[in-house]
């Protein structure tokens, strides 16, 4: 199974790390893959041969890779050299790494990645002081503007910090929820799901209350929801159709009783007029 390795672990990729010491320990191989973490524009990356590791020559600038989360996946075997190609960082710092990768079956071809929604930002909370004490994480938040689809990464050190999500009133407190709703990998990351304030504190102790250690932000709708639909009206059930029989019955009687009140009149006043 393919492992991902942060360079230089929580140091991240600096000045005055002794990386071959980090490398020591590690066994690399065919897929796996390296996270180069800095902040943007401090350092850069530049794959080079053993020459240039060996004397810190910098490549060209267009092969450096410079985004601050840099990830390179190890798809041969043998040896692979690495430096910064900022001056001094290689020859006077030791920002260098060189590394044996084990050969095996070459990397799969990645599978395509399921689309992610337009615009999605990754935020990694404090910038390059990650997730600790003693930061103004509001001051870091303001300027930023957080959308539903984008993604909160807490970085800090396993065992010293964590995360949990909590609701106003425990973020104003600092009253923690239980552990087992804690975040603790050290490398946390929460999508934002829903627009809406959403509150995070750090539950060791002291750390929220004493220390700052807690984050408020703002997260931008997305598109509503689509309204439901309108159900499909039920077909008029028909009236019944009249009963023309009866209908012409009575009206053959009322014809009926008529004639013959009037032949009836008829015979009276003949009968009368006879008489007189």
């Amino acid at each position: 199974m393919a492992t991902e390795y942060w360079v230089g672990g929580e140091k991240g990729w600096t000045l005055d790390v002794d990386y071959q010491a980090w490398a020591k320990d590690k066994v690399f191989k065919v897929g796996d893959t390296l996270v180069f973490k800095y902040p943007q524009g401090s350092h850069n990356v530049f794959k080079v041969n053993q020459t240039s590791f060996q004397n810190c020559i910098a490549p060209p600038p267009s092969e450096g890779l410079t985004s601050g989360h840099d990830v390179i996946t190890l798809a041969s075997p043998g040896k692979k050299w690495y430096i910064c190609g900022f001056p001094t960082h290689c020859s006077d710092h030791g920002q260098k790494l060189v590394i044996t990768v084990e050969g095996g079956a070459p990397a799969p071809a990645p599978a395509a990645p399921a689309p992610a929604p337009a615009l999605a930002r990754e935020y990694w909370v404090g910038g390059e002081k990650g997730w600790t004490i003693d930061v103004d994480y509001q001051a870091w938040a303001k300027d930023k503007t957080f959308k539903v689809g984008d993604r909160l990464v807490f970085k800090y050190t396993k065992g010293h910090h964590n995360v949990f999500k909590v609701n106003q009133t425990s973020f104003k407190n600092c009253i923690v929820p239980p552990p087992s709703e804690g975040l603790t990998s050290g490398h946390d990351v929460i999508t934002l799901t829903t627009p809406g304030k959403k509150w995070y504190i750090c539950g060791f102790p002291t750390h929220c209350s004493d220390h700052n250690q807690k984050l408020v932000i703002t997260v931008e709708g997305g598109a509503p929801a689509p309204a439901a639909p309108v159900p499909t009206p039920a077909a008029p059930v028909p009236a019944p159709s009249p009963a023309t029989k009866d209908d012409s019955n009575n009206s053959y009687r009322v014809t009926t009783s008529a004639y013959k009140i009037f032949v009836g009149g008829v015979v009276l006043i003949w009968t009368i007029l006879t008489l007189v």
